[in-house]
């Protein structure tokens, strides 16, 4: 069984959450997450007829819908059959009016319609849809963004002409990390895919890939993707992976992030497999933010403490209870064994920064600490001049 949670959905997202009351920080990271989408594959199976020559698979699939959760507009790519089991839930498809459905109503969606409405009205009570959706075997996502149809459609002929002649062809092996691997050296292997949270790749990156006081190299870091293809990150820079899940060598640390799409990670098999098996075989397995949620679904981290983004403890300790779930509202890092988490965001560098004292030393963390000008974060001096006389400087402890 596969899940997936939040962002855009395979059948919704949330709507702006309830604020938190730790801090402006904890808020901007609870709007982001709070009240998630849950989105359970409990099965998928190959079925012997073909539509127009593909070959079809059948997925049955539970959508639990937080209290107030909804989906931006977006399409399937197959005909999906759904079933109200709980709750009260506003359906709308493309040329259709709104309906309100209850427990024991029915739906239909013909393949690639746009679904517009998908959302719990209810502020106080969960909605349960149970739906089975046929679709092509090969389907890399159950959901498509409209926003990305649109764009498609939109686009004239001959303007994807010139876009499809200005290619640029990159070599698998002109990879530096691939080039320079050393066997002799432990492997960091930094998970890649689709919308991934950009600080919380970089975080372990520039950690690890520090050398020792005497210029010494201490370890291969490399990135890790489904394919020999660019991946986005959330903040719009896209990164070529060194190796796919198919040439991927043997590691000895694997860090698994996060994203505000995380119901499509999660749902991707070919993902959750690897984080399975490669996370069954490293010395170390490396969770940030959302990306505990991956863990989970792998089953690497059975009755291990782990810790998620802050705000998500309960929704992850109710998916996957077979975690040991730590509270998020103190608690920033946890190792447990071989499992190391946290918050995610910045607090990504307090997990790579913890392990990476425990596979070196406390004198090299320090090192590589004072290289990262971490004290800068939180006590600075800022220099600001805006009239004759002023000094300008000023330091943030006073502010």
């Amino acid at each position: 069984m596969t899940m997936w949670t939040t962002g855009v959905p395979a059948f919704g997202q949330t709507v702006p959450r309830e604020p938190a009351t730790a801090s402006k920080q904890t808020a901007v990271d609870q709007s982001n997450h709070r009240n998630m989408l849950v989105v359970k594959v409990l099965r998928t199976d190959p079925i012997t007829s073909d539509v127009d020559g593909i070959p079809m698979s059948t997925s049955l699939i539970e959508i639990s819908f937080a209290p107030g959760a909804s989906s931006p507009p977006h399409h399937h790519p197959g005909e999906v059959v759904g079933h109200v089991l709980e709750g009260t839930l506003e359906f709308k498809i493309k040329g259709q009016p709104l309906q309100t459905l209850h427990p024991g109503d029915t739906f239909f969606e013909p393949t690639m319609v746009l679904h517009e409405v998908a959302r719990n009205p209810d502020n106080k009570a969960p909605t349960r849809v149970l739906v089975t959706m046929v679709h092509p075997r090969n389907a890399k996502r159950l959901t498509i963004p409209a926003g990305e149809v649109k764009i498609a459609e939109n686009m004239p002929e001959t303007k994807t002409n010139v876009i499809a002649d200005q290619t640029c062809t990159i070599r698998v092996t002109d990879s530096v990390n691939r080039a320079s691997f050393d066997e002799s050296l432990p492997t960091i292997g930094v998970l890649l895919f689709d919308n991934v949270l950009m600080t919380e790749v970089t975080a372990p990156i520039d950690v690890f890939s520090k050398p020792s006081q005497d210029g010494k190299r201490l370890f291969n870091v490399v990135t890790v993707a489904s394919e020999h293809q660019p991946v986005p990150m959330e903040s719009g820079l896209r990164v070529l992976p060194d190796y796919s899940f198919d040439d991927c060598p043997d590691l000895n640390v694997l860090v698994v992030s996060s994203s505000y799409e995380m119901e499509t990670i999660v749902a991707s098999p070919d993902i959750v497999n690897f984080v399975r098996s490669q996370g069954a075989a490293t010395d170390f397995t490396m969770s940030n933010c959302a990306g505990a949620h991956l863990i989970g679904a792998s089953g690497i981290a059975e009755g291990k403490k782990i810790v998620t983004y802050i705000g998500g403890g309960e929704l992850l300790q109710k998916t996957y209870p077979g975690l040991s779930v730590q509270d998020d509202r103190h608690v920033s890092f946890v190792k447990d064994g071989k499992m190391i988490s946290s918050n995610g965001n910045l607090a990504s560098y307090i997990s790579a920064l913890e392990l990476l004292e425990v596979m070196t030393s406390k004198e090299h963390r320090t090192y590589v600490e004072s290289h990262l000008y971490l004290e800068r974060l939180q006590r600075y001096e800022r220099f600001d001049r805006h009239l004759p006389g002023d000094t300008g400087a000023e330091s943030n402890q006073d502010r």
